[in-house]
């Protein structure tokens, strides 16, 4: 028997790495996310190479030539156009540009113009942007004039209210970008024209409380992110969205996963449900969901997961549930996810834990523990023998 010098954390790690060969390597962002350039800061992957300037220096724009970084799939996957940036016109194409605006074929950019209204533009504009404005509200038929209107960009305004026909005659909008506003609330069918839009962003708001009616006319609907809100609950949030397939729910205020909240999410398969209060999950909130590839319930308060919370999700490529004050997990709770191949469970306290609970995994590739194992030395030496 070998004698332990190790610390218990330093154990752990190590018996992880070496029993199931795991990567050692810590990237500097999460798992769906990428560094800008030299910066601190992570983005989601969708938003690398989507022509905007997300992360301030450009770093997200960078090495997009080849056309294969992730929207260009996603784009190529869900059959969605992908626009040639080397096929437009340099000159511009609309007759009526605000002097504050620039304008580059039929796309007009007046970011940061401190406008307190949409201005008056051709009728003919496939891209606005506006962000970084003074729009404190988005009022009745405001669109209605610009129904070429393609992508829509709204974020860093002063938002507050959006009116129930706000968005009447967009029928040809793709992208909706209403980030970093101050919206509380949205009323059903407040999107309801809006039949071919693709995405919709809402990080960074102040939504407390949205109904699956909200969503009505969002036939297209792949994505949908609510990040940083104050959502409580919700119910059957894909009832009227029936493609979506990326739901970013991150950093709200949810307490409950009933077998209601993801009824009807059957195309989805990725859903972020990182930081926010979630104590208790219905051991079917996930049973419809077979079609789900990635799963973060990261930094909750969950401290028990029903036996059956996974036994439906045979195609999950990567699972989070760091950070949970967990107690224990069954020997069999991985036992159904065959082609996973990313485990994410740092930050538990579980006094359980067992070679068993991961044989079944012939997929796993990444594995971040940094357990907390209770066990004595002694526990350690015959594990790492076996």
């Amino acid at each position: 028997m070998h004698v332990c010098v190790f610390s218990l954390l330093l154990c752990s790690v190590s018996v992880a790495l070496t029993v199931f060969n795991m990567s050692e390597e810590h990237d500097p962002c999460p798992l769906g996310y990428f560094p800008c350039g030299n910066l601190s800061s992570c983005l989601p992957q969708l938003l690398h190479c989507n022509g905007v300037d997300d992360c301030g220096n450009q770093a997200d724009e960078d090495n997009c030539g080849d056309n294969n970084g992730w929207p260009h799939l996603f784009d190529k996957y869900f059959g969605m156009p992908s626009k040639d940036a080397g096929t437009k016109s340099t000159t511009c194409l609309l007759a009526l540009v605000p002097a504050e605006c620039q304008c580059r074929d039929l796309e007009l950019d007046c970011n940061g113009a401190h406008f307190k209204d949409i201005p008056m533009v051709s009728t003919n504009a496939t891209m606005m942007s506006l962000q970084r404005n003074r729009l404190r509200k988005l009022n009745a038929d405001m669109f209605i004039k610009y129904q070429n209107l393609q992508k829509l960009y709204l974020q860093h305004n002063r938002i507050k209210v959006v009116e129930p026909y706000a968005f009447r005659g967009l029928y040809n909008l793709t992208r909706l970008y209403l980030s970093h506003n101050r919206i509380s609330s949205l009323m059903p069918g407040v999107f309801q024209d809006l039949h071919k839009l693709e995405w919709l962003i809402l990080e960074n708001n102040k939504i407390h409380h949205i109904s699956s009616l909200t969503f009505s006319g969002l036939s297209s609907l792949v994505l949908l992110v609510l990040l940083n809100n104050a959502l409580t609950s919700v119910d059957d949030i894909c009832l009227e969205m029936p493609r979506l397939n990326w739901l970013d729910m991150e950093g709200n205020q949810m307490e409950i996963v009933d077998n209601r909240t993801f009824w009807s999410c059957s195309m989805l398969t990725v859903l972020v449900l990182q930081r926010n209060r979630i104590s208790h999950i219905h051991e079917q909130a996930f049973f419809l969901l077979r079609k789900l590839g990635e799963l973060d319930l990261s930094s909750n308060r969950i401290e028990k997961i029903s036996p059956d919370l996974f036994v439906n999700l045979g195609d999950l490529l990567q699972l989070n549930i760091s950070y949970n004050p967990i107690q224990e997990l069954q020997v069999d709770h991985f036992d159904k996810l065959h082609k996973l191949k990313s485990l994410s469970i740092e930050g538990i306290e579980i006094g359980n834990i067992h070679r068993r609970m991961f044989e079944p995994l012939k997929n796993l590739t990444h594995m971040q523990v940094f357990l907390f194992f209770f066990f004595k030395c002694q526990s350690f030496n015959l594990y790492l023998q076996t």
